[in-house]
């Protein structure tokens, strides 16, 4: 038998599971941006252990984090879930190291160290994950109406 949804707790009204696939999709595009950025001629001279820490760590995290929202709301859960906060946190932190580990090499590519190219393909998923899941934050700490 499903779960009941609670006055309380309840998924934020015509968002359905957006916020999820979007999530793990633009984590999924962390993942991949390493491998696609020399396969479009767009490669950037760095470690591929340093790659791994950088995109594929936060990317897997931030897929995780989106694929329990959908989880969450398709058997019922809404945002003011502890499950719902704790994944928009944990990909609140994986957008935050992604932007944190890149701003740099935008700095270096505005001193002409680095192209603008791949500086920018790297610097792709950081930001908007990082911007979505301080939305589902909010919306989870978000006082819910008892009406």
């Amino acid at each position: 038998m499903p779960a009941q949804r609670q006055p309380g707790n309840r998924a934020p009204r015509g968002r359905g599971l957006a916020p999820g696939v979007l999530l793990a999709a633009l984590g999924a595009w962390a993942v991949v941006v390493p491998y696609l950025g020399p396969a479009i001629g767009l490669r950037l001279d760095v470690a591929s252990k340093l790659e791994f820490v950088d995109h594929v760590v936060p990317g897997a995290v931030a897929v995780m984090s989106g694929a329990l929202l959908v989880s969450l709301l398709a058997r019922g859960g809404g945002a003011s879930s502890p499950v719902w906060l704790g994944a928009a946190a944990v990909a609140f932190l994986a957008g935050l190291w992604v932007v944190s580990t890149h701003v740099p090499l935008l700095a270096e590519a505005d001193r002409g160290n680095a192209e603008w190219g791949p500086a920018l393909l790297h610097n792709s998923a950081g930001l908007p994950i990082l911007l979505l899941s301080l939305w589902l934050l909010f919306e989870a700490l978000r006082p819910t109406s008892s009406v």
